[in-house]
């Protein structure tokens, strides 16, 4: 997930017997929500290839104890992966084991960094270092007072170089051949093109929050975690053995988020963290997506909503049962760790 989980735990609220509706994308969040003691979390994703990884690293989690988990999942070194998959194998789904079959070289170097836009990622952290330079890489990592930290930003990192990167990698021409169409995007931050909006992105996340525990920005700059403590909570030890208790939990649905509200029952979901699909939607899509929201909503159900480039918003005449909360949308997007997100909001629902 590139979605910082602390920022849907803040906005989201959630206590025990909560009933959670989330965007699965790569399922990090979704296992970290386990340790709130929800009652059922249904994992919502039109993408099959995300429902097929949530099941994987459900499987394993069954499966292995947790030294072997961590192998699995690319976090330590590991040649036998694949014997490793051979252990998980009766948890999964024929349908499932032959994607997993076809893929088996994300199995062999683990699922941890290995989708196609971690590989974008780790293809820009290279070239960000060597732009930098492994010293002024490795600098940026070492431990700081904040006040340091915002001075080796201004006067060490922050290099022509650096802001040229963006303009290199975030360019209408690189944007087109991942079919994203640059001309189309306005930005929630007043920039005027993704290049602008993603460097004062970055710099809130490299000169303004601590980097220390931050991962996501190990994740873009070194291609990996720095070590196995500055990871989400599914990778840590103390977690384990309550996430293996909770994982029937988790219900995945491969579906449009919004086919699937459909048949929900009225007044049965208490929190929605529905990532940034919206840009995927015209406006008309979204303002019928929060209608459903609005209508499966119990009474002060919790919601964290995300925009990346293309804003969008809950629509006029719903705002009155679904209410910004202003002071935490501006404290958990100033304080959001992935520093990708143009949006990141937090809302209640009145019924």
């Amino acid at each position: 997930n590139w979605e910082d989980q602390l920022s849907d735990e803040a906005a989201l609220k959630i206590v025990p017997k909560d009933r959670i509706l989330a965007i699965t994308s790569g399922g990090c969040n979704v296992l970290g929500f386990l340790l709130k003691d929800p009652e059922t979390i249904y994992c919502i994703d039109i993408n099959l290839a995300q429902s097929y990884l949530l099941k994987l690293k459900m499987a394993a989690i069954k499966t292995l104890d947790f030294e072997d988990f961590i192998r699995f999942s690319g976090l330590l070194p590991y040649k036998d992966r694949v014997g490793l998959f051979e252990k998980i194998k009766p948890q999964l789904t024929a349908d499932e084991i032959l994607f997993w079959e076809e893929n088996k070289k994300v199995i062999r170097k683990g699922f941890i960094m290995n989708g196609k836009y971690e590989r974008f990622v780790k293809f820009a952290g290279k070239f960000l270092k060597l732009l930098q330079g492994k010293n002024r890489v490795e600098g940026l990592f070492e431990t700081k007072t904040q006040k340091d930290q915002e001075l080796y930003f201004d006067t060490v990192w922050n290099t022509k170089r650096f802001k040229y990167l963006f303009k290199i990698l975030f360019n209408k021409h690189m944007l087109a051949k991942r079919g994203l169409v640059a001309d189309y995007f306005h930005f929630d931050d007043g920039s005027t093109s993704f290049a602008e909006s993603f460097y004062n992105r970055s710099k809130k996340a490299f000169r303004d929050l601590p980097i220390k525990g931050n991962y996501f920005v190990s994740l873009y700059l070194l291609g990996k975690y720095r070590n196995t403590d500055e990871v989400p909570d599914y990778l840590k030890r103390e977690n384990y053995d309550i996430i293996r208790s909770r994982i029937d939990r988790i219900k995945i649905h491969t579906s449009d988020a919004q086919s699937w509200l459909d048949k929900m029952d009225d007044d049965s979901i208490d929190c929605f963290a529905l990532s940034n699909i919206c840009e995927l939607m015209s406006e008309v899509e979204t303002a019928r997506l929060f209608t459903a929201v609005k209508r499966t909503a119990k009474p002060m159900a919790r919601v964290i909503f995300r925009n990346l480039m293309i804003p969008r918003e809950v629509p006029e005449n719903l705002k009155e049962f679904i209410g910004k909360d202003n002071a935490l949308s501006k404290y958990i997007f100033d304080n959001d760790r992935s520093f990708v997100y143009g949006k990141v909001a937090a809302y209640s629902i009145q019924k």
